[in-house]
């Protein structure tokens, strides 16, 4: 994959942060793409196989790919993620990276989540992760309260897992604790034929209410400090996309209008809110 074909990929896929990362540095932007490259290809490969075997193959390959490149004699693989990797491995240790691709595990292994703060765990190794990394990437790390960029974090993932709730459904793994499917006696089953819609609307209260506590967090922050905005920007339009939420779990949520994305983006880039 060539650099322009992932640039091309995130801007389709991953609109709000690639626009988010068009305001860094030429360098830290590249940084910042690699790591939402390799984020979405993880995803894919947790998301987008049939066969729990090729998806375990798949992440497997990139954990080995990541590995490699913090091997005593570094091997960089013909790809462009691990190429955009390589020049990180003096600011982000192994230890810090691998848990992103660890967490992808639970996905391919179809495991429910237990409770809320399953939920959580999941979505501050993966989305609270990647803000963490995206800050040390631009050099904002130190800026921001350990808190606010948790509160981005789980803002965002708990915002774009319940996006895609039908989806997430279907692989077993829906946004939502299994004590409180059990409350409205919903099983695993119901929710991958897409069954029982309001009393599942029910049972995901709970993540819907995590996510809007953590927007009234980072809202409460104040403007972002401008180093800041490349690497977590986009956590802001997490209050946007989750009050397009529709009534029912099953259906997909609608997108922002590229338009009115931009001009947000832009906005929060020039005033920091």
């Amino acid at each position: 994959m060539m650099a322009k074909e992932i640039d091309s990929l995130l801007h389709t896929a991953d609109p709000d942060r690639y626009l988010c990362a068009l305001f860094a540095q030429p360098d830290d932007r590249a940084g910042l793409l690699a790591l939402y490259g390799l984020n979405h290809e993880l995803g894919k490969a947790a998301d987008s196989s049939s066969e729990s075997l090729i998806g375990e193959m798949k992440l497997t390959w990139w954990r080995d790919a990541v590995a490699d490149l913090y091997a005593a004699t570094p091997k960089v693989r013909r790809h462009d993620v691990t190429e955009g990797l390589a020049p990180l491995t003096d600011r982000i240790p192994f230890a810090d990276l691998s848990p992103l691709i660890e967490a992808r595990f639970d996905d391919i292994a179809a495991r429910p989540f237990r409770d809320l703060d399953d939920v959580l765990a999941y979505v501050d190794a993966t989305s609270g992760l990647l803000v963490r990394l995206g800050l040390r990437t631009v050099g904002a790390e130190a800026s921001l309260p350990a808190g606010i960029a948790l509160a981005a974090g789980r803002a965002w993932g708990l915002t774009g897992l319940l996006r895609a709730f039908p989806l997430r459904a279907r692989i077993g793994r829906a946004p939502v604790g299994g004590d409180s499917l059990g409350q409205v006696a919903v099983t695993p089953a119901m929710l991958a034929q897409g069954l029982g819609a309001e009393k599942v609307a029910q049972a995901r209260q709970p993540v819907i209410a995590a996510a809007r506590d953590a927007c009234r967090t980072l809202a409460g922050f104040g403007p972002l400090p401008a180093e800041a905005v490349p690497a977590m920007g986009y956590c802001r339009l997490a209050a946007w996309h989750l009050g397009r939420l529709p009534d029912s779990p099953y259906a997909l949520a609608p997108d922002i209008n590229p338009l009115a994305r931009r001009l947000r983006l832009t906005w929060l880039a020039l005033s920091g809110r």
